[in-house]
């Protein structure tokens, strides 16, 4: 018996190196753990990685790294456009590859204009091309970044070079000088510029909620209004901006009459020819506070739109059906799925997958009504596939807890990948390590995230789980999925014991799905000491 016990044992951890070594890992030289900040990491065309830093006085710094994954250049760079002692109040607004180089984008207040810079960075050297203010929202009453009061959003055409600037500012008294499109080729220079026209003179609420850059022709763009806070014949808006044109083409969703606050995914499908809008409206919900939970319901639909004619083709409510019977068959057989689409993937078979999260907002406030703390408690990953006209393929879920500080807006996923930023009140350090990544390459797909190892083997008991509060504590888990096989490990290795550990900063993280690989900072403990490494994981 123990003859046999033994060699099932074998059989179980041989499988497990076998997954394992369907990854290949490459590290860089040990550096110092990078301090509280911004961290990022931007995989270029040429091989090169670079690794953004930067803290609330210090301004940014930027490593280099080459093919050989070798330290080949440190630049620390200060200005005189914008203030290195602001880091606090600024907001990252995107970092893309453009034309060969890594080009930043961020907002500042200059006076009371919050103002856009761009940074250019050559793509070898890393060394400053260019920096230059291009644009500016109208002076404001309230400073504050990372909500929807006053903010700018960077989008980038997937297909090109060409990207757009979205300017909005919800305290200007004239609702058609709340939204500016700025149209932008791969050399920087400027298509075209335009404010968009409220579809509504009765609307007292406007937003953008959406944006497409469709190369150097057009842009589109998804807005939400509303007559009052609750939604009274709120309604959905589908437009497009040609190069040259002045004024925009619009026309509403006619089925999304009465739509409460209403936030979006907005995507070209160019498989089919077709624009993608999966919006998340608002129904219902409470607020308890002394330590409750905020709580909240949406609704989930994708509208499929001719980029011509911008006329509906068809619309899908997401129920999310694949994903719960996955739950119900593999991990509770009395609960639903509950989770928030959080990302929106277009495939190039022209499928699409949808990546949710599960979350809950915990509010804490005093005697006086005044928020002394705010957590929220990001809960299992759901990933559910569609095919190309919008029908359930396939779902999954995988099982986690972890508590963030501070509120964390839905969609938030989607603003990381295009490397949007700010200091977020209440937020911890430990913010950088928690959620999950999804990485799609032709030979897989893979869900990575950050966890507890007591949690490894509990994939059918949230309840018994840790929840996830030290990154001390923390190992970097795996999961594969390919067809109804989901296979688990550790990427980094399996763990020797409790002293030692090795952990990734998922928000810092990028994926370059040509080469199947995905670089991130991942952090080595072994007892108390801790030291930082670049890695690069090609899954194979």
């Amino acid at each position: 018996m123990k003859k046999i016990l033994y060699l099932l044992l074998a059989v179980v951890l041989c499988s497990g190196q076998l997954i394992a070594q369907a990854t290949h890992i490459e590290k860089s030289e040990a550096f110092d753990e990078p301090g509280d900040g911004w961290n990022k990491v931007l995989m270029l065309k040429n091989g090169n990685t670079f690794f953004f830093h930067f803290s609330r006085k210090d301004g940014i710094e930027i490593n280099v790294f080459d093919k050989n994954r070798r330290v080949t250049s440190t630049k620390e760079i200060t200005s005189d456009l914008w203030e290195t002692k602001k880091m606090r109040n600024t907001l990252i607004a995107g970092l893309y590859e453009i034309s060969n180089e890594a080009v930043l984008f961020m907002v500042q207040m200059e006076g009371r204009l919050p103002t856009l810079y761009r940074l250019r960075f050559n793509g070898t050297t890393g060394d400053l091309v260019k920096e230059e203010a291009i644009g500016t929202l109208p002076k404001v009453k309230l400073i504050q970044f990372g909500d929807e009061v006053n903010t700018v959003y960077i989008e980038k055409d997937h297909e090109s070079d060409c990207y757009a600037a979205i300017f909005f500012n919800n305290q200007v008294g004239d609702k058609d000088e709340r939204i500016k499109v700025m149209h932008f080729d791969g050399s920087h220079n400027k298509i075209n510029e335009a404010f968009y026209d409220c579809p509504n003179d009765d609307f007292r609420f406007l937003k953008f909620i959406g944006a497409v850059v469709d190369g150097n022709k057009r842009v589109f763009l998804s807005t939400y209004g509303a007559k009052t806070l609750k939604g009274k014949e709120g309604n959905v808006f589908i437009s497009s901006l040609k190069a040259g044109d002045k004024a925009f083409v619009t026309k509403p969703l006619r089925f999304s009459d009465d739509f409460k606050d209403t936030r979006s995914l907005m995507e070209y499908n160019r498989t089919n020819n077709t624009i993608q809008l999966m919006t998340l409206s608002f129904t219902k919900g409470r607020v308890s506070f002394m330590g409750n939970e905020a709580m909240g319901q949406y609704m989930s639909i994708m509208s499929y739109i001719d980029p011509e004619t911008l006329e509906l083709k068809s619309v899908k409510p997401m129920a999310g059906s694949k994903v719960n019977e996955y739950v119900r068959s593999n991990v509770n057989a009395k609960r639903d799925y509950r989770g928030l689409p959080q990302q929106m993937v277009i495939n190039k078979d022209g499928s699409t997958t949808v990546l949710s999260e599960e979350q809950t907002q915990e509010i804490t406030v005093d005697q006086n009504g005044n928020m002394v703390q705010a957590l929220t408690l990001l809960g299992a990953v759901g990933i559910n596939e569609l095919n190309a006209d919008g029908t359930e393929k396939s779902g999954y879920a995988m099982l986690k807890m972890q508590a963030a500080g501070g509120l964390f807006n839905p969609l938030y996923i989607s603003s990381r990948s295009k490397g949007r930023w700010a200091y977020t009140q209440g937020a911890a350090d430990y913010n950088s390590y928690l959620s999950y990544d999804y990485v799609n390459t032709d030979k897989g797909r893979y869900i990575i995230f950050n966890d507890n190892p007591k949690n490894f083997d509990k994939d059918e008991d949230q309840k018994s789980r840790k929840i996830v509060t030290n990154v001390n504590k923390l190992n970097t888990i795996c999961y594969s999925l390919n067809g109804d096989k989901v296979n688990k490990f550790y990427l980094f290795g399996n763990p020797e014991d409790k002293d030692q550990s090795n952990s990734c900063h998922i928000e810092a993280s990028d994926t370059d799905p040509v080469n199947g690989t995905y670089a991130t900072i991942m952090i080595e403990r072994n007892g108390r000491d801790r030291q930082a490494k670049m890695v690069w994981v090609k899954f194979e």
